[in-house]
């Protein structure tokens, strides 16, 4: 096998820069070999599946590569019916296409060929790919969807590829953003970036400690990459916040989800299931709401053990006290930056979501370094905020301020309000540079009418907080 590709326990990997696709895909078709081809880059994961040495079946983590998606654009079946069914099948974690057949939405001739258009396009921009990573399992069990598959030979593929590359226009000049790949060298530079960053010469770490550090650091990441890699988008919920809102469900009630940011957070993500880039989400609590409504899956979510997690009552108290003020702050700020206040209050329940799953990781493997560890908070929870947030196609308002990497108007009023946060560190930021680069997008003046506007905001809500108990 050529440098760079490796094999174990039958298992082969590698990259592209050392195995070209199509000659791999050759040598698939040639040996009739079964199993699963999965191609993956800083976007997200391409799955070719084979059936003796054939494509039977291709799948897409990316929001424009979905199925849903696919058959949305081509007007094989209503939207609103697509997106409930998509989110279902998230939810019971079923798969979409037995679901689409079972209620007759979509004919399996229609949706055969529009499973062959797809393996042409995802095979097309895997061709152009820049830097793609290879695994190849044969002992993966081959997809068998009520008798849905294709059966396409590679060499048809590569060829309807290379005519689609020239007239696909797909590009990501974002490319890179949602990277977390935190394996090898990935990791090794992320580890010594946090040591740069979190060790101070006030607080020197003798060898030994630091390879303690290296290992616990290693394993909270490894945690969260495994868990990110089995996620749709959707996170788990503590097991108080679930059976609150069964209970609403069970009496009838209106959710509210003020207060409810991983509810909120899953609610998005079955909104955004479809790619559609003329409506691109809910962008208020209230839409977000009515979407929910809608979709009318309140009760699959609330009884899906695998959104469920245990409750940790200082964590779950610490979260749900920091959005309830983070909201009303970036709220009252809002006005004078030219943000819709409930954009923010939303804005507010989203971004302090991937702080949650870190925090639970690091209160399971805590950080015995106080530095180190509030370094590890703020570049996990930006790592996870923004894969999570591309994967789940949030609108882009949301995902700059999960990924801050210019400054924006909302992530100004969301950075006034977190410095009105107790233990404000710990909170993710959402504007580059601790907020110097604000002039940027606003005068000093209504800059300081939104700063004081929050201020006076939180200074409420503690007095709020402290009365209730």
């Amino acid at each position: 096998m050529e440098h760079g590709t490796s094999v174990y326990w039958g298992v082969i990997q590698g990259t592209l820069d050392s195995l070209h696709f199509g000659d791999l895909l050759q040598w698939l078709q040639m040996g009739e070999v079964s199993g699963r081809l999965t191609l993956r880059d800083a976007r997200g994961e391409r799955r070719l599946d084979f059936n003796k040495g054939r494509v039977c079946y291709a799948s897409s983590t990316l929001p424009e590569e979905r199925l849903a998606t696919w058959l949305a654009t081509r007007s094989l079946a209503p939207i609103d019916e697509l997106r409930r069914i998509l989110a279902a099948s998230m939810l019971r974690r079923a798969f979409f296409t037995d679901l689409l057949i079972a209620e007759g939405s979509v004919r399996k001739e229609g949706l055969k060929a529009s499973l062959t258009e797809l393996a042409e396009t995802i095979t097309g921009r895997i061709l152009i790919s820049q830097q793609m990573e290879f695994t190849f399992e044969p002992d993966h069990p081959v997809l068998d969807i009520l008798g849905l598959s294709l059966d396409v030979e590679p060499s048809h593929l590569l060829m309807e590829a290379a005519r689609r590359s020239d007239e696909d226009e797909n590009t990501d000049d974002d490319e890179g953003s949602y990277d977390l790949a935190l394996s090898g060298e990935a990791f090794e530079s992320l580890f010594w970036e946090l040591t740069r960053d979190g060790i101070s010469g006030d607080d020197p770490v003798d060898g030994e400690r630091m390879s303690e550090l290296h290992d616990l650091i290693r394993d909270i990441v490894n945690t969260l990459s495994q868990w990110l890699a089995a996620s749709p988008g959707l996170v788990p919920s503590p097991s108080g916040q679930i059976e609150g809102l069964a209970a609403s469900v069970l009496g009838g009630e209106a959710v509210c989800l003020f207060g409810l940011p991983h509810a909120a957070w899953n609610q998005m993500v079955l909104s955004c299931t479809l790619h559609n880039s003329d409506h691109r989400g809910p962008l208020t609590l209230g839409a977000l709401e009515k979407n929910a409504e809608a979709l009318d899956l309140w009760e699959e979510m609330t009884s899906s053990e695998y959104l469920r997690r245990p409750d940790a009552r200082r964590l779950d108290d610490f979260i749900g006290q920091g959005v309830a003020t983070w909201s009303r702050a970036a709220a009252a700020a809002a006005p004078h930056l030219g943000v819709d206040p409930e954009t923010a209050t939303l804005a507010a329940h989203l971004t302090a979501v991937p702080t949650d799953l870190v925090l639970w990781v690091v209160t399971t493997l805590p950080v015995p370094h106080d530095g180190l560890r509030k370094t590890l908070m703020v570049e996990l929870s930006r790592r996870v905020g923004s894969r999570l947030a591309h994967l789940a196609d949030f609108p882009s308002v949301f995902r700059e301020v999960l990924d801050p990497r210019k400054p924006t108007s909302l992530g100004a009023c969301l950075h006034l309000g977190r410095e009105c946060l107790p233990s404000t560190s710990t909170w993710p930021v959402t504007i580059p540079d601790d907020g110097e680069c604000m002039l940027e997008i606003a005068s000093e003046s209504a800059l300081a009418l939104a700063a004081d506007a929050a201020r006076e905001v939180a200074e409420e809500a503690k007095i709020e907080i402290v009365a209730a108990g």
